[in-house]
């Protein structure tokens, strides 16, 4: 019976996870990886980073690592080679932002995504809101060897709006305006667990090196949004333009009805 019992529960368990099924260790260990999605870029230089040791950083810097600067000072340092990262909420970004800069909302993702998209050797300067924690911001930029801070645009995207500059926007669209292309910018293993039916995969670490189809409408969407802003800002720098889903497949799903496809 105790024998009966653990085949049962075996059964169950490869029921529930197809990967326990597969007896090739290398057919197991490729269908494991694929799962996963691609790895970031920055981890490729952990190894050697790894090798020689960490900067020793006694105190963390705060304020003072991020000097104010005004308008004129972002556009210098940005033709000089800077990239301006803007750390606001992607809806606040979409309605208005400085032109070729990259959405990335500060969140506890934040270093992650920036050491993915954006070289360790690259200068940055900021657009953050008043309440954001600077401090985080910092850290999570150390975390992922970004060291090159410039300082921050000083009173936000309000002063660079009233400087009189190029103002850019993202329309952030609903249910409603999804026509056209619509990329999926999450990972592979999320967009095979559900997906709308329209949308074709293009996880956000490929979408600086992707061929997206142009003549027709582009919408992004991820889970929420975030992604989905990152990845519209860095086609709209390479000449894009796309929209922002507001909100990820549970949301169209419940909007419409209808139910989302599994699989690639």
């Amino acid at each position: 019976p105790g024998a009966a019992v653990r085949t049962s529960t075996l059964g169950r368990e490869r029921a529930m996870n197809p990967l326990l099924s597969i007896p090739d260790e290398g057919v197991f260990v490729e269908r494991l990886v694929d799962g996963f999605g691609t790895f970031p870029t920055y981890f490729a230089r952990l190894p050697e980073l790894n090798r020689r040791g960490p900067t020793r950083i006694d105190t963390l810097p705060t304020l003072p690592t991020l000097p104010p600067l005004d308008a004129d000072e972002i556009a210098r340092h940005v033709a000089g080679g800077a990239v301006v990262v803007d750390a606001r909420p992607f809806v606040a970004f979409g309605a208005g932002h400085v032109p070729g800069a990259i959405s990335n909302t500060l969140r506890p993702v934040f270093g992650s995504w920036l050491g993915w998209l954006v070289p360790a050797a690259t200068s940055l300067v900021f657009v953050l809101d008043p309440d954001q924690d600077r401090s985080n911001l910092v850290r999570q930029c150390l975390d992922v060897g970004h060291e090159r801070f410039i300082g921050e645009l000083d009173g936000g995207f309000d002063a660079w709006a009233a400087s009189g500059r190029p103002v850019a926007i993202i329309p952030v669209v609903g249910v409603e305006q999804l026509d056209g292309t619509v990329i999926d910018v999450r990972q592979t293993n999320e967009y095979a667990a559900g997906h709308i039916p329209i949308a074709q995969c293009i996880e956000l670490g490929s979408i600086p090196t992707a061929a997206v189809p142009s003549g027709q409408p582009v919408t992004v969407m991820c889970g929420h949004g975030e992604r989905a802003m990152s990845a519209a800002s860095l086609l709209a720098a390479h000449g894009v333009a796309a929209r922002v889903f507001d909100g990820g497949p549970n949301t169209w799903a419940t909007a419409t009805g209808r139910a989302l496809e599994v699989g690639r």
